[in-house]
This record gives C-alpha cells, sequence and structure tokens, in this order.
C-alpha cells in the first residue's frame, strides 16, 4: 500500500467565529505550518448564552422588598438554628477546599 504524501488536512485553512471574548487577531500569529483554530458552532452559541446569562438579575424583587419592611418594621425574624446550620456547612466546604499540609 502506497500513501500519498499530497493529500492536505481538509479545510483547516482560515481561523473562524473570532467574535468572542478576549480574541485578538495580533496575539496568535499562523505559523507557516498552516496552524489554524475554528470554532464550532456550539462553542459560538455557549458564548453568546454567557453573555446573555451575565446580563439577567438573579435578585427576587419582591422577597428583597419584603425583607426591607419587615426590617424597617421590626418583624423581621432570624432562625438561629438555620443561621448556625449555615455557618457549619460553609465552614466544612471551607476546610475541605483548603489545601492539605503534607
Amino acid at each position: 500500500m502506497k500513501i500519498d504524501k499530497r493529500i492536505t488536512p481538509p479545510a483547516a485553512a482560515k481561523v473562524s467565529a473570532t467574535k468572542g471574548k478576549g480574541v485578538d487577531k495580533k496575539s496568535a500569529p499562523a505559523a507557516a505550518g498552516g496552524d489554524s483554530l475554528t470554532l464550532t458552532e456550539s462553542s459560538t452559541r455557549i458564548r453568546a448564552l454567557e453573555t446573555q446569562l451575565a446580563s439577567v438579575d438573579v435578585a427576587d424583587a419582591g422577597k428583597v422588598e419584603a425583607v426591607k419592611s419587615a426590617l424597617a418594621s421590626g418583624t423581621f425574624a432570624v432562625d438561629a438554628e438555620v443561621v448556625a446550620d449555615r455557618l457549619i456547612d460553609h465552614t466544612k466546604e471551607t476546610l475541605r477546599k483548603r489545601p492539605r499540609k503534607k
């Protein structure tokens, strides 16, 4: 079996979909060997969705107003047991993420 060395890689000549963040044409010079980058449609779609999600407000305006009015009227009740449980959970998570000494 003879290998034909004239075959070139399929459609790897141009860089496409450069709309994403941090893409700088000057930072990635084309090599003499024909290196290239091609972003797939799904990658481009993910970047667009990330942009849309960054602009979404995650606060519940109704809940915020209810807490503000309860604080202003002095009727806001703090459940000490819930606060303690969440502090313990947060501390456990922080300790798990901390690098261990060898």
